[in-house]
C-alpha cells in the first residue's frame, strides 16, 4: 500500500512543470517586455511574443500530463506489476490526454507562428523544462542509489528508478532541443594524426631491395654456372 502511494505520488512530480505553465508565461513576457528597452533586442521585430507563450504554457501542460503517465506505467512494471490493473487504468488518462493537445500544438498550431524565425520564448520553455526535470532526476537519483546502498524494499527503490528515468529522459531532450534552439556548436573530435612522409622506410629504392640490378642476385649476367 505504501510503495502504490509513494509511485503515484512520484509520478505527480512529473506534473511540476504543468503547474509552473502559468507562471512560466507571465514571468517570459515580463522579461521580453525588458529586454524589448534594449536598443538592438531582437524581440522588438516579434509580433507573435504572447500568442507563443501561450501555446508554449499549453505545451508545458501537456508534457507534463505524457511525463505523469509514462511515469506511472514504468513504476507499475519495475515494481513487479503489483496493483492489479489500475496502475495501468491510471495511466491512461494522462498519457492520452497529454500526447493528443502535445501532438496538435507542436505540429498543427505552434507552426503557424514565427517560431521558426524568432525563437526566444521557446529557449525559454526548454530551459524550464531542462532545469526542472533535470533537477527531479538528480534527486531521483541520489534517492534511488541511496536506496539501494540501504537496502530499502524494492517497491520503493523502483518508484525511484522510474521517475529517475522519464526526468531524466524529458531533461536530455529538452536540453538537446535547447541547444539546438541556441546554436551550440558540436564538438569535432581530432583528425588521426597523418604517417610521416616516406613511411615505411625503403632501402635501395625498391623492396625487398635489390643487389646487382635484378632478382635473384645475378652474377655474371646469367644463372649460376653448372
Amino acid at each position: 500500500m505504501y510503495d502504490a502511494m509513494l509511485g503515484m505520488v512520484l509520478s505527480k512530480l512529473a506534473l511540476l512543470p504543468a503547474a509552473l505553465a502559468p507562471v512560466f508565461v507571465l514571468f517570459a513576457y515580463f522579461a521580453i517586455v525588458l529586454d524589448r528597452r534594449r536598443e538592438n533586442s531582437p524581440s522588438k521585430e516579434d509580433t507573435q511574443v504572447g500568442l507563443k507563450l501561450a501555446i508554449l504554457g499549453l505545451s508545458l501542460s501537456a508534457v507534463g500530463l505524457v511525463a505523469a503517465g509514462v511515469n506511472g506505467l514504468l513504476a507499475f512494471i519495475l515494481g513487479g506489476f503489483k496493483g492489479g490493473a489500475q496502475p495501468i487504468k491510471d495511466a491512461i488518462a494522462p498519457l492520452v490526454t497529454g500526447a493528443g493537445v502535445a501532438f496538435a500544438l507542436f505540429t498543427v498550431i505552434l507552426p503557424r507562428t514565427n517560431n521558426a524565425t524568432m525563437r526566444e520564448p521557446e529557449r525559454m520553455m526548454l530551459g524550464l523544462m531542462t532545469v526542472t526535470y533535470g533537477f527531479m532526476a538528480i534527486i531521483m537519483t541520489y534517492l534511488f542509489i541511496n536506496g539501494l546502498f540501504n537496502s530499502q524494499p524494492w517497491g520503493m527503490t523502483s518508484s525511484f528508478l522510474a521517475t529517475l528515468l522519464v526526468n531524466g529522459a524529458v531533461g536530455f531532450l529538452s536540453l538537446n532541443r535547447l541547444g539546438q534552439a541556441s546554436g551550440w556548436v558540436q564538438p569535432v573530435r581530432p583528425a588521426a594524426p597523418m604517417p610521416p612522409a616516406g613511411y615505411p622506410p625503403q632501402q635501395g629504392g625498391g623492396y625487398p631491395p635489390q643487389q646487382g640490378g635484378g632478382y635473384p642476385p645475378q652474377g655474371g649476367g646469367g644463372y649460376p654456372p653448372r
